[in-house]
């Protein structure tokens, strides 16, 4: 439990609901600008500096007065290459302010802290989303998430999270391009039915805990493929056709996953957007009806410990090569938005010392010729391994399980 005078928060929070089905509400200032700034900074960090433990590093500016006002930063996260446009972080010892966040969340909707999952993403600018999902997305997954978070770090033109089903927002929403597949009743209502009474029965395969929560381009149904083009549809079109769910920083929405009398709610299937133009960085919690720790972070790595399992342990090495190219294709604006978050949380001079820095680390890095050696490596194992073109990362079992 951190020193809750640390991170007192005076204002009172207003929840406004914004839809009735699904349920989904809306709270603003959950997080101050400098709580989304720190955040921000150590998902960049875990990213620009990744598996780099060289003394350059560590003596960096900003490194060393970071946690001023915030108390213990903790270790790195974990990471987790969702697919090539999405890295995903997992804190298995979160920073203290993280830990205050997640008990004013729990505080807030009346559970108990250690209820609270939490897991944060970057996204590239433009990427189209890779599937619809429900966050119970396993029919296996225990404790249930029976509420969703998400978390907004900054005010994004767009990038939000889409509900293709949703079907009403007290008339607040602008242009609803999705309407046709939220109106179709019956279709929906036969994959309700469908969704619920697949939980009473068993699986032959590890693909079929998936079915019904979860919507992927081999989709054979044609409506659930005409709900996921509707979701890559609203991404497309921009703020107005991504309603309710829009970028607003600090800002928290949440989403009731299950109906009152029990049931997953199908209509909570959703995607997130990213950004047209921006690094969309974000935050998710999940509310849970029994305590962590939770299975899902077994599939989140470290760079320096290896795996049992050889097939774990193959994707954890692929996993660490791709994230290895996501930073140096995308270094320069990894650069800026830590640059910005440093000027947020210090301001301009330790901002300017930390743009020197970035010439100088540049330079270290082209001359150990780090970019040239992870590509060829990364070529190496899709040839290895027998991926062609982008890679496609498989799941993973553990006791017959997927999740």
């Amino acid at each position: 439990m951190v020193n809750p005078e640390t991170f007192e928060r005076a204002e009172a929070y207003r929840a406004d609901m914004l839809s009735l089905n699904p349920k989904v509400l809306r709270i603003r200032n959950m997080l101050t600008h400098k709580e989304c700034a720190l955040l921000r900074w150590l998902m960049l960090e875990a990213v620009i500096y990744f598996g780099d433990s060289s003394e350059f590093v560590f003596t960096r500016p900003g490194a060393l007065n970071a946690s001023s006002g915030f108390g213990r930063l903790g270790k790195r996260p974990l990471l987790r290459m969702q697919d090539t446009d999405q890295l995903s972080f997992y804190f298995p010892e979160p920073p203290d302010f993280l830990v205050a966040m997640m008990e004013r969340v729990a505080q807030t909707f009346g559970v108990h802290p250690n209820n609270v999952e939490a897991i944060y993403h970057l996204y590239l600018p433009s990427a189209m989303p890779a599937n619809l999902h429900l966050d119970n997305f396993n029919k296996y997954l225990w404790p249930h998430r029976f509420q969703s978070v998400s978390l907004f770090l900054d005010d994004y033109e767009d990038g939000g999270t889409v509900f293709p089903l949703l079907l009403d927002t007290f008339g607040r929403a602008g242009k609803v391009s999705h309407m046709g597949v939220a109106a179709e009743h019956d279709e929906v209502l036969a994959w309700q039915q469908a969704l619920n009474d697949s939980r009473n029965q068993r699986v032959t395969s590890d693909t079929e805990a998936y079915v019904h929560r979860r919507v992927d381009s081999n989709e054979p149904s044609e409506f659930r493929q005409r709900v996921l083009e509707a979701a890559r549809d609203m991404c497309r079109h921009g703020r107005a056709a991504q309603a309710p769910v829009l970028p607003e920083r600090g800002t928290l929405y949440l989403w009731f996953n299950y109906l009152e009398n029990g049931e997953d709610d199908v209509r909570t299937i959703h995607a997130g957007c990213s950004s047209s133009k921006e690094y969309k960085m974000i935050g998710t919690m999940f509310l849970r009806d029994g305590s962590g720790p939770f299975r899902e972070h077994d599939s989140f790595w470290d760079f320096s410990v290896g795996r049992a399992h050889e097939a774990e342990e193959i994707r954890r090495r692929l996993e660490m090569v791709a994230v290895a190219r996501f930073r140096f294709d995308h270094i320069a604006a990894l650069f800026n938005l830590e640059r910005q978050s440093v000027f947020e949380l210090h301001g301009g001079a330790e901002a300017v010392r930390l743009a020197a820095f970035h010439t100088d680390y540049t330079g270290f890095l082209i001359e150990r010729g780090d970019d040239r050696g992870i590509h060829s490596l990364l070529s190496g194992m899709v040839q290895k391994y027998g991926f062609k073109g982008e890679l496609k990362w498989s799941l993973t079992s553990h006791d017959g399980l997927m999740f």
